[in-house]
């Protein structure tokens, strides 16, 4: 006699699977997904920072290398690096003459002409970019023949300009920050009429340890002038007299990215917190403040302050 099989069951339990996913398997399904996610995060984070950094360092490099053909074209004179006309009358205008046209003429000075129309964040860029290329009908930006182009100003990290607009809308406050570099006081920059001015390039005698442009983090809107320090340092106490003036960026989280006198750039890492924290303060007077971020970063033993102090370029330290 043949045994009779009910494979009844079976079939109930394959037309069961056909249904789909039972609560709790969807649940874990999505539970692993979020797990994935929270560890893909940190890395796209992290490949997103590398990427700024590179298009950064891609954009300092280029402005160095128009620097040193600047030099070699005129007889070794340094490209003035202020953002503004200083001439010996003290008229404000731009010029070639005698310290050469400033590498970008800045918008808050108004030596731009026409003026650029300021009335929303797309008129800001374009007038900041003008200033690199051709701050004046009859006067060419001097490095944009070399480098020629205008967005090389920006670093792709540099957020402050979400500080004071939205992006194509009118303007709510403020000026824009879309520059993103600024030169040394004392490489024929704001400087002047100190003794520590260089004016020629013959006279950096450590071209691969001297920066020239660093990343600035004015939060008052353009990095106007260029970049000072409240004290340069000593090379007799090996810089450790240093002390900041202007604003230090960390647009890289904790890093700025640097150009040096010989051609090359490169990302430097700020050891102290006190540093970043004077770097990301957004008050628009952070830099005129008796104490605060700045003076919490300026404390003795710093080694940031002797980092830039000892790499910063002047007669002080060539």
């Amino acid at each position: 006699m043949e045994l009779q099989h009910n494979f009844t069951g079976c079939h109930k339990t394959s037309e069961r699977g056909l249904n789909g996913f039972t609560l709790i398997e969807l649940l874990v399904v999505i539970a692993i997904i979020a797990i994935l996610a929270a560890l893909l995060l940190p890395a796209l984070g992290a490949a997103k920072q590398r990427a700024s950094t590179a298009d950064c360092l891609n954009n300092e490099k280029q402005l160095v290398m128009a620097w040193v053909m600047y030099a070699d074209d005129n007889a070794d004179l340094l490209v003035n690096l202020s953002t503004y006309m200083q001439n010996k009358s003290g008229a404000a205008v731009v010029t070639t003459s005698p310290w050469g046209a400033p590498w970008r003429t800045d918008i808050n000075h108004q030596q731009q002409s026409p003026l650029p129309n300021l009335a929303t964040s797309d008129g800001w860029q374009a007038g900041i970019e003008k200033g690199y290329r051709q701050p004046t009908p009859t006067i060419d930006g001097p490095l944009f023949a070399y480098a020629p182009n205008p967005t090389i100003v920006h670093c792709p990290a540099d957020k402050r300009n979400l500080l004071h607009y939205t992006p194509n809308k009118p303007a709510s406050a403020g000026p824009y920050c879309w520059d993103s570099y600024s030169g040394a006081a004392f490489l024929n920059g704001e400087m002047k009429t100190d003794t520590r001015l260089i004016t020629s390039r013959n006279q950096i005698k450590h071209p691969a340890d001297r920066f020239v442009w660093i990343e600035g983090a004015d939060m008052r809107g353009e990095n106007v002038g260029s970049w000072e320090m409240s004290q340069y340092g000593t090379a007799a106490l090996n810089f450790t007299d240093a002390l900041f003036g202007d604003s230090p960026a960390a647009f890289h989280v904790t890093s700025a990215c640097f150009n040096f006198a010989d051609g090359h750039a490169e990302s430097h890492r700020w050891l102290s917190a006190a540093t970043v924290a004077f770097a990301n303060d957004t008050d628009p007077s952070k830099e005129s403040i008796i104490g605060g971020t700045k003076g919490n970063a300026n404390y003795p033993g710093n080694p940031d302050l002797q980092w830039v102090g000892s790499h910063y370029p002047g007669n002080q330290n060539p």
